[in-house]
């Protein structure tokens, strides 16, 4: 973040928090984590639980780009969009559009209890240009890696900054060639695969972004900041 190239599309100063702008805390009472799928299905199984609204024909584009050079690949998709037939049929027009057909497909509709779901997926695929937020939390705390794409814009960087906060800020691309190569190389490396599965909910809860303390200091700081500034400016007039 270039602090002040964004600070000019801002009429408000901005305060930047040092590590993350955001705090996950789970549900409670959330399924164990799962090794990795591909283990028992023989084959990948790459998703997204994000809202379909995010998935653009370009996101759609890039999926079918992903399973084309992983064979026999699947893709998991879970969104209110699959819950009625109008909706559903409309999202599948577009998906074959993109090119990927049915038999790669597993198409779910949204559920209250839907952590467990994680445990059907290998890789978790970030929509573009509107990453996930605490859908993404809910991949990585399941276990499941979730590849990214990112540009300048902040909106953009979302999964990117939480990637980064747990030492995996490989997983997010700053090019739509490399979010395509990245989610294919990680599809091929059953080894790593299963082993983010199974330590990914450590690195999160020993990351900046589970620590609430934290995270509460660090907007305190922010908050006093903010007075002492409001302070000096009107007691020097």
């Amino acid at each position: 973040l270039d602090d002040a190239a964004e600070q000019d599309a801002f009429t408000e100063k901005l305060l930047v928090l040092p590590h993350s702008h955001f705090c996950y805390a789970p549900r409670g009472q959330e399924p164990a984590v799962a090794s990795s799928p591909c283990e028992k299905n023989g084959y990948v199984t790459f998703g997204s639980f994000n809202n379909f609204t995010k998935v653009t024909d370009e996101v759609l584009a890039a999926w079918a780009g992903i399973l084309r050079q992983v064979p026999d690949s699947r893709l998991l998709l879970k969104a209110d969009v699959f819950g009625a037939a109008d909706s559903r049929a409309y999202a599948m027009e577009r998906i074959a559009r993109a090119g990927i057909v049915p038999e790669r497909l597993i198409l779910r509709p949204l559920s209250r209890e839907y952590l467990g779901e994680y445990a059907d997926m290998d890789i978790a695929l970030d929509p573009f240009p509107y990453p996930g937020g605490g859908t993404t939390c809910d991949a990585l705390y399941m276990g499941v890696p979730v590849v990214s794409y990112y540009t300048e814009r902040h909106s953009t960087r979302f999964t990117y900054s939480l990637l980064a906060n747990i030492g995996l800020s490989d997983l997010a691309s700053t090019s739509l060639s490399d979010y395509v190569e990245t989610a294919v190389a990680l599809a091929g490396n059953l080894d790593l695969l299963d082993a983010l599965h199974r330590e990914l909910r450590d690195r999160m809860k020993a990351s900046p972004v589970m620590d609430q303390e934290r995270y509460i200091r660090e907007m305190e700081e922010c908050y006093r900041a903010i007075w002492n500034a409001w302070e000096s400016e009107n007691t020097s007039r």
